[in-house]
């Protein structure tokens, strides 16, 4: 009819207009995702040839001596706004305080001994020394850098070797890496859902963004672990489900000596002080290539200790002798441990009768 206006075939309705447009959207969003990551995997290419550079090592140290000093002033003027006679006048003064601190201090390499022991079948008294050091690589050193130094000493034990040394390893990070995940979102789940973090307050209905966030993430983590569980481990299931379950074991019993650390120091503090320093320090120590990630934990809780219902001096107190008391006893440590080994030469001891390691695909 003249003066009619008819809707192209592809606008006739809403069928012809989702018709026409999802197919095209589909391929447009995979194309963006294709060009995207081939973006991505050019950028990281590039990045990862200056990092093997001089100029690149030399980058990345001037950064991480920048972030570190950032961090200190932070701490410095924190502790400076609470008043510097005020914090040495709290140290912990009950012993209790220092007895957990060592059992926190050993909770890691004692558990890994337990896992390592029948892994690579290695006798404890060494392999506990070369576990404690691995710890203080790992703190003090940069991230990973002691899973290399374990790597260097166990591919030189009996029935062991290169592979095994490095899937059993690596199997063993991501277990862990699994299980902190996991572990911190129960913890942050029970401590929101109980309503005994003090964050929560601030900002209304936020408990249910940490609920959902928290949950997607756990779901997204296993469902990633289940997919690609061939790909990503080596050793049998079995022993990713002991090493999985044995990390999460040693995350809860880690939170519960924390707590009960700082308890003993402020008994009549209630439960919210702890439970909102434990989540807020222990999302910060999360955070990944990150220098000094315990002093940018301790500048970030007492960045909200003045929320709490305690003492600001109290408490960084607590965290000042906690953080001294980690770096005096890495030193000694290290020190001690390295020097007995190259004395008596017992580092490799190994009782021998091993071809392999058990559950290695």
């Amino acid at each position: 009819m003249a003066g009619s206006h008819r809707l192209p075939a592809k606008q006739a309705g809403p069928r012809g207009v989702y018709a026409s447009f999802k197919p095209y959207s589909i391929s447009s969003v995979g194309n963006y995702l294709s060009a995207l990551a081939s973006r991505a995997s050019v950028a990281r290419t590039r990045v990862s040839a200056f990092l093997e550079t001089d100029r690149g090592r030399t980058t990345v140290r001037y950064v991480r001596y920048v972030v570190v000093a950032a961090i200190l002033a932070l701490l410095v003027w924190q502790l400076t706004s609470i008043g510097w006679a005020s914090v040495l006048t709290s140290l912990p003064a009950t012993p209790w305080f220092y007895v957990i601190f060592l059992m926190m201090y050993f909770l890691l390499p004692f558990f890994e001994v337990g896992i390592y022991r029948r892994l690579f079948r290695a006798r404890v008294p060494a392999l506990f020394r070369v576990l404690v050091r691995k710890r203080v690589l790992n703190n003090d050193i940069v991230g990973y850098s002691g899973e290399v130094y374990l790597y260097t000493w166990a591919r030189k034990l009996k029935g062991v070797g290169d592979r095994i040394a490095f899937v059993t390893i690596k199997d063993n990070a991501i277990a862990s890496s699994i299980a902190s995940t996991l572990a911190l979102v129960f913890l942050v789940l029970g401590f929101v859902l109980a309503g005994q973090v003090v964050l929560v307050d601030l900002v209304p209905d936020d408990s249910l963004i940490v609920v959902v966030v928290a949950v997607i993430a756990g779901v997204i983590l296993a469902a990633v672990a289940i997919r690609f569980r061939r790909s990503i481990f080596s050793l049998s299931r079995r022993i990713v489900a002991a090493l999985i379950a044995t990390h999460f074991t040693r995350f809860v019993v880690m939170y519960a000596l924390q707590v009960a650390q700082w308890w003993v120091v402020i008994p009549e503090a209630p439960l919210r002080v702890w439970a909102t320093m434990l989540v807020v320090g222990t999302l910060t120590t999360r955070i990944p290539l990150l220098p000094a990630r315990d002093l940018f934990a301790i500048g970030a809780i007492l960045g909200i200790s003045g929320l709490l219902d305690a003492s600001q001096a109290a408490i960084a107190g607590m965290l000042m002798t906690r953080s001294a008391l980690d770096k005096l006893v890495n030193v000694v440590l290290f020190a001690t441990t390295s020097w007995y080994d190259r004395r008596t030469g017992s580092a490799l001891a190994h009782p021998g009768g091993s071809e392999g390691v058990a559950g290695v695909d």
